[in-house]
C-alpha cells in the first residue's frame, strides 16, 4: 500500500508549513521602475520650476516721462458787479 494512502507525506514532498500563503503585489511593488522614472520627472520639472521663477527677471521701473507739461497761468476774471 503506498505511504498517501496510509496517512503518510511520500519522501521528497515539502511540508505544509514550507508553503508560503499567496500574497499579490502591490501596485509599487508592480510597477516599481516606472514608479521611480516618474519620481525623477516630477522633482526635476518641480525644481525647473521652482528655479524659472526664483531667478525670473525682476520687472522694469516704468519709464522716466520724457514729455515737459508746462502748466498755463489762467487769467483771474473779475467779479461781475
Amino acid at each position: 500500500m503506498p505511504r498517501s494512502f496510509s496517512g503518510e507525506e511520500p519522501r521528497g514532498y515539502p511540508g505544509s508549513d514550507s508553503i508560503m500563503p499567496y500574497k499579490s503585489r502591490t501596485m509599487i511593488e508592480e510597477y516599481k521602475g516606472l514608479a521611480v522614472v516618474f519620481a525623477i520627472l516630477f522633482i526635476a520639472l518641480a525644481a525647473y520650476f521652482i528655479k524659472s521663477v526664483l531667478a525670473a527677471p525682476k520687472p522694469q521701473p516704468p519709464p522716466a516721462q520724457s514729455v515737459y507739461i508746462e502748466m498755463v497761468p489762467q487769467k483771474e476774471q473779475q467779479p461781475a458787479d
